[in-house]
């Protein structure tokens, strides 16, 4: 954490609630996001501390905290038009992450719609309540050569990649929020491994990412009422190992939510960020 991050963090409003961490002596499970009863994840409820990162909004970066909220008006007018997603949308995250981390390369791989009303349009899945990281360094580099030409693909096998996710609510966020968990708060033994079950967006077999293990030092952020103008943008992966990364992520129940709170709706954008091999 950069200096003088830790005192501005530690007076920020805060609310109490329970994040569910994987259980490190259990064996190793799966999680299946579009059949969850087929899940074998044994979980662990913990009550934790969750800022608010509005207040330091301006002092969150993917090179520190691993994430970063922004203010980033969509043209999309209905994010559950495929067409509208796939036309316009895409174009708008690439331009993102190009500006955030110049990448040469941006492609993505995965779009996911979230929505916990029972009035769901079919296809879209339920948030998920685990601290997690999608995926791990070999399924991020395997992701990268399913998805581009070979000879592009070996223009880039050597060089960087991260797997940076975007959040956007696609109605402004009454319940069941998306939480942050600063990365540089993240150690490698949190990191409990993975398989990845059901149809993963990665395309990718044997596909796997991270489960967190509990550590009281783990820091967690959300922005309260988030709107469809803002999103999260969070790195959950980098062939860096000198790079934050690791930014575990998990929806939560909201203490301060309204019995009548609207069911959240979201959009997330899986995307790999690539530079040239260095020659």
């Amino acid at each position: 954490m950069v200096a003088g991050f830790a005192e501005s963090a530690s007076v920020l409003p805060t609310i109490e609630t329970i994040v569910n961490y994987v259980d490190p002596k259990a064996p190793i499970g799966a999680i299946n996001d579009a059949e969850r009863h087929k899940s074998t994840l044994v979980l662990l409820p913990y009550k934790v501390a969750i800022r608010d990162m509005r207040p330091i909004a301006g002092s969150l970066a993917l090179d520190t905290t691993g994430f970063v909220l922004v203010e980033r008006p969509s043209q999309v007018t209905d994010f559950f038009d495929p067409e509208q997603v796939e036309d316009i949308y895409r174009l708008e995250i690439e331009t993102l992450i190009h500006e955030l981390t110049g990448a040469d390369r941006v492609v993505i791989f995965g779009t996911l719609l979230r929505h916990n009303g029972a009035n769901a349009p079919p296809g879209a899945h339920k948030s998920v309540h685990n601290a997690h990281i999608d995926y791990d360094l070999p399924t991020t580099r395997a992701v990268m050569e399913r998805v581009l030409p070979a000879a592009e693909a070996a223009h880039y096998a050597n060089g960087r990649v991260m797997q940076i996710n975007v959040w956007r609510p696609i109605v402004t966020v009454e319940s069941a929020p998306l939480a942050l968990c600063d990365a540089a708060s993240v150690q490698k033994q949190d990191l409990i491994y993975g398989p990845i079950g059901g149809k993963s967006q990665s395309g990718v077999a044997d596909a796997a990412g991270w489960n967190l293990a509990y550590n009281p030092a783990h820091r967690w952020y959300y922005a309260p009422a988030m709107r469809p103008s803002e999103a999260l943008v969070f790195r959950l992966c980098d062939s860096d190992p000198n790079a934050p990364q690791w930014a575990a992520h998990t929806s939560f129940t909201d203490p301060t939510s309204r019995p009548d709170a609207a069911p959240r709706q979201s959009i997330e954008v899986r995307t790999l960020a690539l530079f040239a091999r260095v020659t």
